[in-house]
């Protein structure tokens, strides 16, 4: 028995696109075509009937018509490879630019070299003497995780929402949320998405502890972030409480000291001085019998 990495060999191939969205797309594209095709080739036919002969008019209006349809179409036909690239568009990017880097780096390897050289001794240094001088290092390599962090809930989210909204049967396989642009946030991530025909707000109303297992996040809020497309909606991803972190407040520093001491007060005055009431004394008592 050979042995595998991978556990046995599976026979086919792996789609970039499913079967169902597939043929879905192929029957809204040769739609497309007609729909997209008729209207351009009569349009560009009654434009040119009046300045050429009928005959050339036809074929020029066929022939606009023709290519007008094609482009659409395959503009429609294409649209579940161009969504799958967008949602994997950072990870392009990102590879896209560690291989320049690499191949810069391994043109300039002696460079880099020498300046990694000489600039370590003074960072040492200097981190040595000053520690808050490197703050600026972990801020950057936060601010690296979060956005890696954002990319992550991105394709969490797209896959969370292929298993509940496919699993009620009332949308299409191709109508799934667009899932725009995510950014972090103090408290974890914030991402726009926007709904296909066929969903609403309230069919995500239900879901957000769903998303927030999908996302590994304590809490998920999802609102409209559009007053005037109600398509546009926000997820909010909470992974942290930032109101719990202890901030150092600059105010004490901005209050001056005073120059000279402040004298102690002396003791407390207990009894009014009031010198120009004149002190009452109530009346004797008149001595007599019980």
């Amino acid at each position: 028995m050979r042995f595998r990495w991978f556990g046995p060999g599976v026979s086919g191939a792996v789609a970039l696109v499913e079967p169902p969205v597939s043929r879905s797309f192929a029957r809204k594209a040769r739609a497309a075509f007609f729909v997209a095709g008729v209207p351009a080739g009569l349009v560009a036919g009654a434009s040119l009937w009046s300045s050429v002969h009928a005959v050339l008019a036809v074929l020029g209006g066929v022939l606009v018509g023709a290519v007008a349809g094609v482009v659409v179409a395959v503009l429609v036909r294409a649209w579940p490879v161009l969504r799958a690239v967008w949602h994997w568009s950072v990870e392009i990017v990102a590879v896209w630019l560690g291989w320049l880097v690499a191949g810069w780096l391994v043109r300039h390897a002696l460079l880099v070299l020498l300046v990694v050289v000489a600039a370590g001794l003074p960072v040492s240094v200097v981190g040595r003497l000053r520690r808050p001088a490197l703050r600026w290092v972990r801020r950057v390599c936060r601010s690296v995780v979060s956005w890696v962090w954002c990319a992550v809930v991105r394709h969490r989210l797209r896959l969370c929402f292929a298993e509940f909204l496919r699993a009620t049967q009332r949308v299409s396989p191709g109508c799934l949320p667009l899932i725009l642009l995510a950014r972090p946030t103090p408290a974890g991530e914030r991402v726009w998405v926007w709904l296909r025909p066929g969903l609403d707000l309230s069919d995500l109303d239900g879901k957000t502890g769903k998303l927030a297992v999908a996302c590994w996040a304590g809490q998920v809020r999802v609102v409209r972030a559009s007053a005037r497309f109600a398509a546009l909606v926000r997820v909010d991803v909470a992974r942290r409480d930032p109101l719990t972190v202890r901030v150092d407040s600059p105010l004490p520093g901005l209050v001056p000291e005073p120059k000279h001491p402040v004298a102690s007060p002396g003791p407390a005055v207990l009894a009014l001085d009031l010198p120009d009431v004149p002190e009452e004394f109530p009346p004797p008592r008149a001595a007599g019998r019980r």
